[in-house]
């Protein structure tokens, strides 16, 4: 019955608001735009629409989510990067397959307005206007992350409202403030129990928590005007705080996470996102069984050992640390797409490194013959022993808010502001570092890493390296180099090479070996990786035929 109103709805949608009625009464039997709000259960099924904005791991099919070309940085290396899924390569024609689109805004919008308007209880209006705010924050703040100042709208355009359809973009610290108010509204009025599959307010504080981080640092590393970045971190801070002291623990195991059929009664996670026979995704094939890419230098190197110190800090390389290089008598062949082997890059470390990097085999995606790390985050244990056929599909569920990264933007925002102490250190960075086996950081450091950017503080940096291990493969590190304008890490040397190998290995003479100095491979060959870092790339560009449509838009810089 709901799928039977969501489609009868549709008509609704996009009808004009304007048209007049053929009938002075409408049918008792038929939903009308008039009637259909007047009922709750239709509300949770015209919702239930918006949900499809939570990517995850895709909507069904082999390809979808936010997790899949999201990932191409300085932690993986694809074989061959001319592609450049991860950014635009050139303004496109038309808004076709691109992110300019306002449906599911306005749908957001529709949601609000006429929730107001309708007749049902107060209080059951006021949790729908909030289910409708918070997908309208979520919605628009990945508007403004992705071009800056948009056109910000809240209520349905009428298709004869000259000014709206053709206004010019507004500030994206304005669309930031608005986005705000409406997490604050859904906060207060969304339901505080614990469904991990609905909106709550517990979502709401999550998405408070990384959109104000996240607009916060935007606005300081990119020097956008008028912006409040201390007010934006300081709501961080409290939303993320608020859920530190909810009924949420970290998951005493952090594979689970990402490799669980029901991730429903898991401590740490805040919403998730089912899959089930009738709607698989093929994560598993496409970042572990069939990889697109391998693991660079960079990325392997990020992981601490178990003191808490870097693979390099003072200028020497830690005394416990050897690092592992890849032996084989057999001659390496194009055939050849993996090689069983113990890479042993874990021993002494941080325990996430093989919950993220498979310490079983090595990988030569495309059959380039290559030899790289291997991605094993989203593969089930059934997965990594049995090596499924390609195409493979599962029904693990997607995580799409949880407390680690919680209280990663706790630490972070706690840094910017440079009011972060030892107690703050212990009840958010520590905790990840207690799971993974990892000495604790303190506020003076104690050590120079040799990776540190210099200009990054010490602390700040380790913050930092923390979120990019425990996020690693999420979709966060592409959005964290933008905001922290570090576009420049995408160019880093070592984010094209990864394994060391043995002077000794052969390979047939069809595949172009290219190596470091001290032998670490490079993944491919110049030609073949991606252009190099242009800052346009912070934003994306507006489709031509919106400019053409609405000559009060403008074009986003360099493009």
């Amino acid at each position: 019955m709901k799928k039977i109103t969501y489609l009868l709805l549709i008509l609704f949608i996009f009808a004009t608001t304007g048209c007049e009625k053929f009938l002075d009464v409408q049918p008792e039997t038929e939903f009308t735009n008039d009637n259909f709000w007047t009922s709750e259960s239709n509300l949770e099924s015209f919702s239930y629409g918006l949900y499809t904005a939570f990517k995850g791991y895709g909507n069904g099919g082999f390809f979808g989510g936010d997790h899949f070309f999201s990932v191409n940085n300085d932690d993986v290396i694809g074989l061959d990067q001319r592609l450049e899924l991860d950014f635009p390569t050139s303004v496109p024609a038309t808004s076709a397959g691109t992110n300019w689109s306002w449906g599911y805004i306005r749908k957001a919008n529709v949601l609000i307005e006429q929730t107001s308007n309708s007749s049902l209880d107060e209080s059951i209006k006021k949790r729908y206007i909030a289910v409708g705010r918070f997908f309208r924050a979520l919605l628009y703040w990945d508007k403004v992350r992705r071009f800056g100042d948009v056109p910000y709208y809240d209520k349905p355009v009428d298709p004869t409202d000259q000014d709206a359809l053709y206004k010019a973009r507004d500030s994206r610290v304005f669309v930031v403030d608005r986005i705000v108010e409406d997490l604050d509204y859904a906060i207060e009025n969304l339901k505080d129990d614990y469904n991990k599959v609905k909106v709550t307010k517990w979502t709401a504080l999550a998405l408070k928590s990384r959109v104000c981080l996240a607009a916060a640092t935007t606005f300081k590393y990119h020097n956008v005007s008028g912006a409040d970045v201390n007010k934006l971190l300081n709501e961080s801070v409290e939303a993320s705080n608020e859920l530190m002291n909810a009924n949420f623990s970290l998951s005493s195991n952090y594979a689970d996470l990402f490799s669980s059929e029901d991730l429903s009664s898991n401590s740490e996670v805040i919403l998730m996102k089912k899959y089930n026979e009738n709607m698989r995704h093929s994560i598993p094939s496409f970042i572990f069984h069939e990889p697109f890419f391998g693991f660079s230098h960079s990325a392997v190197s990020a992981f601490l050992m178990a003191d808490g110190k870097p693979v390099r800090y003072d200028g020497a390389t830690h005394p416990g640390y050897s690092e592992w290089v890849f032996n084989t008598s057999e001659t390496i062949t194009t055939s050849q797409n993996f090689f069983k082997t113990g890479v042993e890059i874990y021993k002494g470390r941080d325990k996430r490194i093989y919950n993220i990097i498979d310490t079983t085999r090595l990988v030569a995606p495309f059959n380039k013959g290559i030899p790289m790390f291997s991605p094993i985050k989203y593969a089930t244990y059934d997965m990594v022993e049995n090596q499924p056929t390609q195409g493979v599909q599962a029904t693990t569920d997607a995580p799409i808010f949880r407390l680690g990264e919680v209280l990663l933007n706790y630490a972070e925002a706690k840094a910017e502001l440079g009011t972060i102490t030892q107690e703050d250190l212990d009840k958010s960075i520590n905790l990840l570092r207690d799971r993974a086996g990892v000495a604790h950081l303190t506020v003076d450091v104690g050590f120079n890493a040799d990776d540190r950017d210099p200009d990054v503080d010490p602390l700040l940096w380790e913050i930092r390296r923390e979120r990019r291990v425990e996020l690693m493969l999420e979709p966060f590190r592409k959005w964290d180099l933008i905001r922290w304008a570090k576009g420049k890490y995408y160019d880093s040397d070592e984010s094209f090479y990864g394994v060391k190998i043995d002077p000794a290995v052969v390979f047939s003479s069809n595949i172009t070996v290219l190596k470091t100095a001290d032998g670490h491979l490079y993944a491919q060959k110049p030609e073949d990786r991606r252009t190099p870092w242009d800052d346009k790339k912070y934003l994306e560009p507006i489709p031509l035929d919106q400019l053409t449509l609405n000559p009060n838009l403008t074009q986003n810089p360099g493009w």
